[in-house]
């Protein structure tokens, strides 16, 4: 039976601040409230796209934090990057000169090949949190949003093998593969959309609840190197985009993760306690403002 009301859940991306999602869902879930379409970009792609399949918050954590603390995921190149990270805060003379060493191992890798991580290993570990199915299989129907590389156009991809899909839509330049699908090279969706509520909307939502888990552009760190601030800058423009894609959606909920690092995946139970957090602030507000949009598309049908 079509439902007269769709409720869609927009997750945003963050890296490892994304995984306030996933305390977010737990919320929403304990609250009764139905979703009925999930769209992701990014780290929230892998977030809802494990909730489309398996729509249980509780068994849908215990499965991404299994992974995250796992010895397959502690051989990954990403905890080069995390000790790169920690180092940089400990700021001391010989630790900095390590970690400018690295920074140059690095980007001399990147800029060799098209990827710090390889496609191979890259799939294989997105593989271990999916099941080999396609996203048309979702309980709930899911949206993978992703950039395309050569035309700098967004795809939302919603068939096809799931696996593939979301190492698309988390593919962050330099760091993981552009992965292909059909004729395009997709990248991370947060290039083009940063908290995918349009795709949503286009696809019948009537209510869109958006989690923005991204790196407030408030918060405060040096900038020792050009790298720094051209990341920076890039975080600004990402932003004023996410301003305005936010706008449309009906609530928008914001874990107060700028803290974390994006690769502070040891850190899960800190970024789902922020999700809890900040979706409870918002439950009352967001069950006020659902059942007034239900009432009113009610009343315009029976007219």
């Amino acid at each position: 039976m079509q439902k007269y009301f769709k409720v869609g859940l927009a997750l945003g991306g963050g890296g490892a601040r994304g995984l306030a999602h996933l305390g977010v869902l737990k919320v929403l879930e304990s609250e009764g409230i139905e979703l009925h379409l999930i769209a992701g970009t990014s780290f929230g792609a892998i977030a809802g796209a494990m909730y489309a399949q398996h729509p249980n918050a509780d068994q849908v954590r215990q499965r991404a934090c299994d992974y995250l603390s796992s010895e397959s995921f502690r051989r990954t190149k990403l905890f080069f990057i995390k000790r790169h990270y920690e180092e940089e805060k400990r700021a001391t003379f010989i630790t900095n000169l390590k970690s400018y060493l690295q920074k140059g191992i690095f980007w001399g890798i990147s800029l060799r090949r098209s990827s710090f991580i390889s496609e191979q290993d890259y799939v294989a570990h997105i593989s271990r949190l999916f099941d080999d199915k396609g996203i048309e299989e979702t309980v709930i129907p899911f949206l993978a949003v992703a950039a395309d590389l050569a035309h700098g156009r967004e795809v939302v991809l919603s068939e096809g093998p799931i696996r593939r899909a979301i190492a698309a839509s988390c593919a962050i330049p330099g760091v993981f593969p552009p992965i292909t699908i059909g004729d395009a090279k997709l990248i991370d969706g947060g290039w083009v959309n940063q908290v995918p509520v349009d795709p949503l909307i286009q696809r019948g939502a009537d209510f869109v609840i958006a989690i923005d888990a991204s790196e407030s552009t408030g918060t405060v760190r040096a900038f020792t190197s050009g790298l720094d601030i051209v990341l920076r800058a890039s975080e600004i423009t990402r932003r004023a985009l996410s301003s305005s894609q936010l706008a449309k959606a009906d609530v928008v909920i914001r874990p107060d993760v700028g803290q974390l690092h994006w690769s502070d995946f040891w850190r899960s139970d800190e970024a789902i306690r922020k999700g809890e957090e900040a979706a409870r602030e918002k439950i009352e507000e967001l069950k006020r403002l659902l059942w007034k949009k239900k009432m009113k598309k009610l009343l315009m049908i029976k007219v």
